[in-house]
Order: structure tokens, then C-alpha cells, then sequence
């Protein structure tokens, strides 16, 4: 009996390291531009219900349609993939969870009529 329970002292903490490997570190950047982070350059970790994000935001023009304004890469709960309009603004979200950093420069340096 104290085999048995020393080998679950042993083995007690082996789960805790199995979850914590499945912790995903993301890129943060506030506002992102022209391949640089302007504002707010960080990490985050991304647990089992988050994931790692890319937003860009767009304005319309009545000239030239959507132009691209800047991106924010962050960490996001429940993230989905979508396209939200509100007025004039477009915001397009992109999730990944496939690996460490895999929202890093997702940027774009200019994009017209986006639909």
C-alpha cells in the first residue's frame, strides 16, 4: 500500500504538466502598421477556450472603397473567424491555435476594396 502511494505522489502532478504544455503563447500588439508594432507590444497565453488573434480594421472610402487602417493581434476568448461592419468600419478576425506566436505579423501594408 505505501508503493501505491508514493506512486501517486509521484505521478499526482504529471497531469498539471500535460496541460500546462497545451498553453499557447500569442503576440500582442495594440496597433500594428506597416510591419511594426507601434503601441503596446506584449505576449499573451491562450488556454483550452482561447485563442490567438488577428484583427484588422478598415475604413470605407467612397473613393477607393475599404483601406486598411491597422491590425491588433491579442489573445481572445471563444475567438471566431468573421468579418463585423459597423457604418463605416470593417473589422476582419482571424483565429489560430496551431502554434506558439501564430497571429505574429498578420499585418497588412495596404489593401483596397476588401469585401
Amino acid at each position: 500500500m505505501d508503493k501505491f502511494l508514493l506512486l501517486l505522489l509521484l505521478l499526482g502532478p504529471l497531469p498539471l504538466v500535460f496541460l500546462q504544455a497545451q498553453a499557447l503563447v500569442c503576440t500582442v500588439c495594440r496597433s500594428f502598421k506597416e510591419g511594426h508594432c507601434l503601441r503596446g507590444k506584449d505576449n499573451c497565453t491562450a488556454n483550452s477556450v482561447s485563442s490567438c488573434r488577428t484583427r484588422d480594421f478598415f475604413f470605407f472610402s467612397d473613393r477607393d472603397g475599404w483601406l486598411y487602417d491597422h491590425t491588433e493581434l491579442d489573445c481572445a476568448m471563444f475567438c471566431l473567424s468573421s468579418n463585423l461592419f459597423y457604418e463605416q468600419n470593417k473589422i476582419s478576425s482571424y483565429c489560430c491555435k496551431n502554434q506558439d506566436f501564430c497571429n505574429r505579423y498578420q499585418g497588412k501594408l495596404m489593401i483596397k476594396n476588401i469585401y
